[in-house]
């Protein structure tokens, strides 16, 4: 009796197991009921328990934003091959879980985004040049999201963006950038020195000016009487000292006294 209560237990358990499903948080799911009617489209369960007969499930599906990456070649306008990588970010529309299970399936991507997106990628970046790339990629990510939402308008998937990720240009591109890049720097020390020659040369002729000036200016203030005056201190100086042997002339050719040292002699 005890053999057989235990086994009831046991199967009551594995019966109730079998017979529920969790729905992760970030996840909605629905009844599938394979024996009988298939998906049950009357009610969508977000995150918990859901309970049914073991022999029934549920159909799972992630709601948070995923990003897809895709490398493709493209060929620009002026017809030069460049390696991207470019994603676009999607989720299934909530309330329209039930219509994407029944017409496309969980493979919505690959089965539907995918084949779009990459023949848009390589569409739109046809019709830039090379050059432009890189600057227009704000642009060409809005170009590819809007047609991408209209291609793809009532498949059950909401969009949230395209971005293009990674750029690789030829090596000839690249030798070419870095060639073009030492040259304008190059260029740009030769301008910073020719600045500099120019900033000293001004210093210097700032310098000559003052220097011109001041003389200018002690030139003016050696008059004649301004050294008559001076010559007559230097006079006065030698007369006082008591080994004083010197003659005076009283004027000399240039108007100042002439001093003759006859010491020794």
């Amino acid at each position: 009796m005890k053999t057989n209560l235990n086994f009831v237990m046991a199967a009551t358990i594995l019966l109730l197991a079998a017979g529920c499903s969790v729905v992760k948080p970030g996840y909605n799911a629905m009844r599938w009921k394979p024996l009988s009617k298939g998906l049950v489209t009357d009610k969508i369960y977000s995150n918990g328990v859901v309970w049914h007969w073991p022999w029934n499930g549920v159909v799972g599906y992630n709601m948070q934003w995923q990003t897809y990456n895709e490398n493709v070649s493209i060929l620009t306008e002026d017809e030069l091959h460049i390696d991207l990588t470019v994603s676009v970010t999607l989720r299934p529309v909530a309330s329209e879980l039930p219509q994407l299970e029944l017409e496309v399936g969980k493979d919505y991507y690959n089965k539907v985004i995918k084949p779009e997106f990459m023949s848009l990628v390589r569409n739109v970046f046809s019709t830039y040049k090379y050059t432009m790339v890189s600057p227009k990629s704000p642009e060409i990510e809005s170009a590819i999201l809007t047609r991408l939402m209209m291609l793809t308008k009532g498949k059950h998937i909401e969009f949230n963006n395209v971005t293009v990720k990674h750029i690789e240009y030829p090596v000839v591109v690249t030798s070419a950038v870095d060639k073009k890049l030492a040259v304008q720097q190059a260029i740009e020390q030769k301008e910073y020195e020719l600045k500099i020659a120019e900033k000293n040369a001004e210093i210097q002729r700032v310098l000559a000016k003052g220097q011109r000036d001041a003389q200018q200016i002690i030139d003016a203030g050696l008059t004649q009487r301004y050294l008559q005056f001076k010559a007559l201190e230097v006079q006065d100086k030698l007369t006082s000292s008591p080994n004083t042997k010197f003659f005076f002339v009283p004027i000399g050719k240039d108007g100042l006294p002439v001093i003759l040292d006859t010491h020794d002699k």
